[in-house]
Parts: C-alpha cells; structure tokens; sequence
C-alpha cells in the first residue's frame, strides 16, 4: 500500500474446466444414464452426458426425456467431481483425505483461486511437458492461530481458512496444473477453483467499502419473537479505483464483456477480503486531471 492506495486491481475470468481437460482421483458418479424404455419411480436419478444429474419429480415417469421435457425432473447440478468448477460456491466437491486434480490448460494461466475449502493444506504445481516444473507452491497450510493475544495464540482453537489465492505462475502454454486438496483422516472439500490469465485495470484507493447481502428471513411475530429462517448470502464489495493515464476508454472496453459473466474480482492482492467471486452492478469512470481517471464500481458476489 502507498500513497493510499493499493498496487493491483483487476479480474481473472475463469476457463473452462470439464471431462475433457481433466484428470482426478475423485470417482465418477455411479447414476445410470437416462434411458427413454425405463419408467421412472419418483425421486429416481439419473445423469446425462454433460454429467448433470436430474432427480424424477413424479412416479411412472416414462419417456420423458430430461433434455427436452420441463416439469417431469428437476435439475440437481454437475457429478460430485465437477462440482468445483461449476460456477458456484453452494455446490461442492469432496473426497476422502485428498482432491487432486491435473487440468490441461492450453493457454496462459498467471492465477489460482480456491474457495470454500476445508482442508489442512493446499499445494499447486505447475509442470510443462518440454521445460519440466515450472512452479510449486509447497503445501500452504490452511489452519491458522486464533484470537488476537499471546492466550489466544495457545488456547483458542484453531481456525480454518476456507480462501486462497496464488499468483504468479508462470506465463506459460501447453502446460498442467495440479491442485492438491489435503485433509488426511478426514474429508477433503472445496466450493470452487478458478483459474486464468488475470486482468488488471488500476490500483484501488484505500478504504473499500465490504459488506454482504442476506436472504434469510427475519421478521417478529405478535409476540414480539423472532422468527427466523436461514438462507443465502452473497458478498459486496464497493472499490474506488485509480486508473492511470488515458487507460479509461481501455478499463471500460476490458469490463464490459464481462458484465453478466461471474469472474474472479481481485480489490488487492493478497487481501482475501477484498476477492471475490461475482459480477459487476455498478461501474462509473470519471477522467480527470494530470493523465489520472477515478472509477468506481461495485461487485456482488455469487450466493453462498
């Protein structure tokens, strides 16, 4: 951080991950594929070709085909495997002990975000078929100390960080990243990874505004008792940015095919706070003087 502010803003938008450029030690789902001659009982399950499984809404369900009929199986979403590559952070892949995953990536990828993890560590190399290794985090711990005291250091449990972020690697093409997921004796999860080529657009001013939305429902009754359900949230993030030069008419050509996509937004590096993944709602630039233009823009995050 200088001159309030910080060095770095930017987005990485996610690539393609599927079956095709992939391997993993997480099993494929065991679900028959949907077959037009079998009745289906209520709650039956099936998986079709792109891996989706679909759950039957009615018994007696018999030629129905998931792929071009409505109202006869809901949409339960990817195999357990893919999970973490689907574009939410509800849905999440896990594995006994260990979630390794190679992906082909066939393009430059300079950032590794996960999220929603539940592990003891996390390693991620990257190897090139003709140079070798070319990168290897080491296992990154996800465990740290608690409370924020010498008492706290040695008696307060330790926390869990669900975020991590790592960068840069190398800027190569025809290569492989490994992600390793470990929590040995235990269950290995996470809600997503993104990997890709980041973007940047400016350095953000210090004292960004965070916060997250909530679609639980709270509401008092007669009595004056709460009554509450628990649902979704998403986070906010409200960033003022500095954008140098005449680089404004760029930022904006750089953001709008983005618009209604959900990418990897990066407020600074290294801050987990100030990551998340989401999609832009509000963007206004201002140029003003000495070569220098102020954007401001607000991103939501996807729902948890």
């Amino acid at each position: 951080m200088t001159n309030g502010y910080t060095q770095g803003m930017g987005f990485v938008p996610p690539m393609s991950v599927t079956l095709d450029n992939i391997v993993t030690n997480v099993a494929a789902s065991n679900l028959p594929s949907y077959n037009a001659a079998t009745n289906y009982a209520l709650n039956a399950e099936i998986i079709d070709a792109q891996r989706v499984i679909w759950r039957s809404m009615l018994d007696g369900n018999l030629g129905n085909d998931p792929a071009t009929t409505t109202g006869k199986w809901q949409r339960i979403g990817v195999e357990n495997r893919l999970r973490m590559f689907d574009g939410s952070l509800k849905s999440i892949t896990e594995n006994p002990d260990l979630i390794e995953v190679t992906i082909t990536t066939g393009r430059v990828v300079t950032d590794v975000q996960l999220m929603g993890v539940e592990a003891d560590s996390v390693q991620v190399l990257m190897h090139h078929q003709v140079h070798g290794m070319l990168y290897d985090s080491e296992e990154r711990s996800m465990l740290r100390p608690s409370g924020n005291s010498h008492w706290g250091y040695f008696h307060v449990p330790l926390e869990r960080l669900t975020k991590l972020h790592l960068w840069p690697l190398p800027a190569y093409t025809g290569g492989t990243v490994t992600i390793r997921i470990i929590r040995p004796a235990g269950v290995a999860r996470c809600g997503e990874v993104i990997l890709g080529r980041s973007i940047w657009l400016g350095n953000t001013y210090w004292r960004p505004a965070l916060g997250f939305d909530d679609w639980s429902l709270k509401k008092k009754d007669e009595w004056g008792s709460w009554q509450v359900r628990e649902g979704d949230f998403s986070e906010r993030m409200k960033l003022q940015v500095l954008v140098e030069g005449t680089e404004y008419g760029r930022v904006r050509d750089l953001v709008v095919p983005f618009r209604a996509k959900p990418v990897l937004w990066i407020g600074a590096r290294g801050i987990d706070g100030l990551t998340t993944l989401g999609y832009i709602t509000s963007f206004e630039l201002v140029p003003f003087a000495h070569g220098k233009s102020d954007c401001s823009m607000t991103i939501e995050g996807v729902e948890q």
